[in-house]
């Protein structure tokens, strides 16, 4: 299938080439949504298996979210509960509900190897059950939308993490799944740059929020909604999904 389309083009040459089942890890935030996307696009809907987890985080509407876009995709989707990782993690990190931890902002994050929000060991724990829902499900591959460029960061999200990841998988002896993080190189800007190449990406059903109000209404001020507003300043796109706060588009866009 050829595309005139670079950015997409370009993700889709990032993906391997596979015969088999592939599994998308997606929160229902705006990384992974969009590498569900490109992932059908690149294997088509029949082939793509996503997954999804509640582990008591506060931003649970993103799995709502998560189940939209699989739903548009038509793409089959499970959401594993892990209720025993927001018990262990409810008292170091404010991204589970009822965490009495503060919720920082990106000022606050900015050159902190473990912010606030961190949440013990997450990543090899969500990624291992990855594996084992691969397995089962006879795919080669997981996909993680891990960002390694954020500019707050936690070392469960680089390369190296991934890396080592498939080290212990690669020693299964009768079934390889492989971890990849497609969008390990590319920022938040680059990845709407993708969206705009394609059609129908419905990023108003994404959540990207630490600290939704209402649980459902986008914060504005948290790390994670800070990076999302500025790249879709970036990209000269007014984000769809509704906030808590106004964020003044027009002037930031026209600013931009």
């Amino acid at each position: 299938m050829k595309h005139e389309t670079p950015f997409l083009n370009e993700a889709l040459m990032l993906l391997p080439e596979t015969d088999k089942n592939v599994v998308s890890v997606i929160s229902g935030g705006l990384d992974s949504t969009i590498m569900t996307y490109v992932l059908v696009e690149k294997y088509g809907a029949d082939k793509v298996f996503a997954l999804s987890y509640n582990y008591g985080q506060k931003q649970w509407y993103e799995l709502e979210m998560a189940a939209l876009t699989c739903k548009h995709l038509g793409i089959k989707h499970k959401v594993l509960k892990l209720d025993v990782l927001g018990d262990i993690a409810k008292t170091m990190s404010a991204n589970i509900e009822g965490s009495d931890v503060a919720m920082p902002t990106i000022k606050d994050v900015l050159g902190d190897p473990q912010p606030a929000t961190y949440v013990p060991f997450r990543n090899m724990i969500l990624n291992s059950l990855a594996f084992s829902y691969a397995e089962a499900n006879k795919a080669s591959h997981v996909f993680t939308g891990l960002q390694v460029h954020d500019e707050y960061g936690y070392w469960d999200t680089t390369q190296r993490f991934v890396d080592s990841m498939n080290g212990v998988s690669e020693q299964n002896r009768t079934h390889k799944v492989e971890l990849c993080a497609p969008f390990s190189k590319l920022s938040k800007y680059q990845e709407l740059l993708i969206v705009k190449d394609m059609e129908n990406v419905l990023v108003e059903n994404t959540l990207t929020c630490y600290n939704p109000a209402n649980g459902k209404y986008s914060c504005g001020k948290c790390p994670s909604c800070a990076e999302r507003i500025q790249n879709f300043v970036k990209a000269g796109i007014k984000d769809p999904i509704p906030y808590a706060v106004e964020i003044p588009w027009d002037k930031l866009l026209c600013a931009a």
